[in-house]
């Protein structure tokens, strides 16, 4: 039995990792941390608040007094866990092991699909667990730069705030190869509709907007409900989601979604509990006194 149970949970294992990585967005926003993968142990992560210096400078010779004091703030920031649980019948269980009738996957891919939105809504909206105060802030409550711009259902305004809000980013000297957008579905679809009097559509200048001088084009306009819960009639940019970037910013995955299958109460005549777990938390890198960050910025009133 313990055999069984094991098996079919290392059996889900595999099959969920296609369905998040489809489902997930949050995965694309922001690349993986080098620390991830310590399993659910790591309950915690150190963060480091660097912050800015006047520069580098030119000379002729190496200035031996050119240093300056680095003031750096060390903050625990605390990795959450992710869960679903469902159940299994005795009776559907015993009819697995008697006849090896196959148990569909189709409950643990349900399941991710669930962890991948929590995954989401972490870091796009943050979490609230009460309700009402941010024990974890995401990249909509961290965004240090913000441009007010107006309806995208009009042909040009999504061009218009875009260019905005990548030169407030490039003013703090964000600069990155390729950036993303994210939208409200309803943002969405008012620019994927958007074309100009001669047919040109508004989608393809803003992409190529995000990826000017980008090798491989990584930036990407992506749609996410996680946002419409933070705000009506918004967006954000951020830089791609590409490991040169995780100097702004990176994801902490202590521990992949994984399956724990046990009998819930009696050995004989239990039924089969499943558990879906991961643990995981985004981390931004330069956050000020106030615990916002140059690299995002919010567009609003779109």
């Amino acid at each position: 039995m313990v055999n069984a149970l094991a098996n079919l949970g290392k059996s889900w294992d595999k099959d969920i990792v296609p369905v998040l990585h489809a489902q997930t967005l949050a995965r694309k926003l922001i690349p993986r941390s080098v620390l991830s993968g310590k399993g659910l142990g790591m309950t915690s992560v150190e963060t480091r608040a660097y912050t800015a210096t006047a520069g580098a400078v030119i000379n002729y010779e190496i200035i031996q007094d050119n240093e300056e004091k680095v003031d750096v703030t060390a903050k625990t920031l605390k990795i959450p866990v992710q869960q679903d649980d469902r159940t299994i019948m005795r009776r559907t269980w015993e009819s697995y092991i008697l006849h090896g009738t196959p148990l569909d996957n189709d409950m643990a891919l349900d399941m991710v699909a669930n962890i991948a939105a929590q995954e989401d809504a972490l870091v796009i909206n943050g979490w609230k667990p009460d309700g009402t105060n941010y024990e974890l802030k995401g990249m909509f409550q961290v965004a240090n730069n913000t441009y007010a711009g107006s309806d995208f259902a009009t042909y040009g305004n999504t061009i218009k705030a875009v260019a905005a809000g990548l030169a407030l980013l490039r003013t703090d000297k964000i600069y990155s190869a390729g950036y993303n957008l994210i939208l409200t579905p309803t943002q969405y679809a008012e620019l994927e509709a958007s074309e100009s009097t001669t047919g040109k559509a508004e989608y393809d200048r803003v992409l190529a907007m995000l990826n000017r001088n980008a090798p491989g084009n990584p930036g990407v306009i992506y749609e996410s409900t996680s946002l419409s819960d933070a705000s009506a009639n918004c967006g954000i940019i951020s830089p791609a989601a590409t490991p040169a970037n995780r100097r702004f910013f990176d994801l902490v995955i202590a521990a992949e979604p994984f399956h724990d299958l046990w009998i819930a109460g009696s050995q004989k005549t239990g039924d089969i509990h499943v558990r879906q777990l991961g643990a995981m938390v985004p981390r931004f890198k330069h956050l000020n006194s106030s615990n916002k960050d140059n690299c995002i910025c919010t567009l609003t009133g779109v």
